[in-house]
């Protein structure tokens, strides 16, 4: 079993972090697509398996037009939206267009992607693109997410299937029990979290309470309803904690799925691929991420970032029949940078 490591640490991290930011600033965004690059050049350079890193090829200047171009797209629109109240039928032809938007983006990010000059590869075709990211998330979202476990198996199994690995393809057979068991964790976990937020509101509101005496408004106006302390607080502690309730129970979900989804892939049907993250403690590293970025204003999000790329890392896996460096790379097509950095601005991430 060949685990994946990461060298990096939070402090050379911060290095390039800060100096990223200020010139994002300085130049309106504009050093973005080198921050990126840098970005993700270290992180993939300090990214090691089998002994030997991970590079990343993309040029900046390729991920700023990319950028351009999308911007122009997005503004574009919301000019129309404010034009005209039928602007909403772009969405229609968005929608269409997804598929090809995903598959040409993966195509893009596993290209400049490397291990021993072995250039990673994807090969999708549009109607299964568009059967896995519209048509099933449509399924799932209209029977309130019972069939997300189908759309997610038929997500995972479509990137699978069109990954490659120089010449060497993989496969990925992901089965519904297993994920339909991640299902109902998920959903017992937001349950669990739920009654937290609750105890810690009734909590906050009890406590509250004592400040600012009874909670009568009989008789009073809407305004003054609104502009109550304990009202205002009551407001806020609940959508706060449907919004966490909502987003860690997903994660927790998604945690599974990755488990399983990296079981079920094999690298030239004989390298089984393999994931063992804890879905609580990787939930807790998220949560504890959050509140200590906030904390610092934004100044340990270097420490956040390691953090998570590390966790990840040491809890991933290849077990390798043969040695890596024996399957040979093959050319492809760069993809287009565009839409890759479309998916980057909606902050869609497959995990790649």
């Amino acid at each position: 079993m060949n685990r994946f490591s990461f060298s990096g640490n939070a402090r050379e991290y911060f290095g390039i972090w800060i100096v990223n930011l200020l010139l994002s600033l300085v130049t309106l965004g504009v050093y973005s697509a080198w921050a990126k690059v840098r970005r993700l050049r270290y992180f993939y350079g300090n990214t090691f398996l089998d002994g030997h890193n991970f590079d990343y090829h993309a040029r900046p200047v390729q991920i700023l037009i990319g950028r351009i171009i999308v911007v122009v797209l997005l503004v574009g629109y919301n000019i129309l939206i404010n034009v005209t109240p039928i602007a909403f039928v772009l969405l229609i032809p968005y929608a269409f267009g997804f598929p090809w938007i995903i598959n040409k983006a993966l195509r893009f990010s596993t290209r400049m992607t490397s291990h021993r000059n072995i250039r990673l590869g994807f090969e999708g075709n549009y109607w299964s693109a568009f059967f896995a990211f519209i048509i099933m998330p449509l399924g799932a979202l209209a029977t309130g997410g019972i069939l997300a476990p189908v759309a997610s198996r038929e997500a995972a199994n479509y990137i699978g299937n069109n990954l490659r690995f120089g010449n060497a393809p993989f496969a990925t057979d992901v089965k519904l029990r297993p994920l339909y068991r991640n299902w109902g964790a998920s959903i017992g976990f937001g349950l669990i979290w739920l009654v937290v937020v609750i105890g810690v509101g009734a909590a906050i509101g009890g406590a509250l309470y004592a400040v600012w005496g009874s909670l009568d408004l009989q008789g009073a106006s809407g305004e003054e309803v609104v502009k109550n302390p304990l009202v205002a607080a009551i407001a806020i502690v609940s959508v706060v904690g449907l919004y966490a309730t909502f987003f860690l129970g997903y994660f927790f979900y998604q945690c599974g799925v990755r488990n399983l989804a990296y079981r079920a892939t094999k690298l030239q049907g004989e390298h089984p691929l393999h994931s063992d993250l804890s879905r609580g403690r990787y939930v807790w590293i998220l949560i504890s991420n959050t509140f200590v970025t906030l904390l610092t204003v934004g100044l340990m999000r270097p420490w956040a970032a390691v953090r998570s790329w590390r966790y990840k890392c040491d809890h991933t896996a290849i077990a390798a029949s043969a040695p890596l460096n024996e399957i040979v790379a093959t050319s492809e097509r760069e993809g287009n940078v565009a839409t890759a950095e479309f998916l980057d601005l909606e902050g869609i991430d497959f995990g790649l």
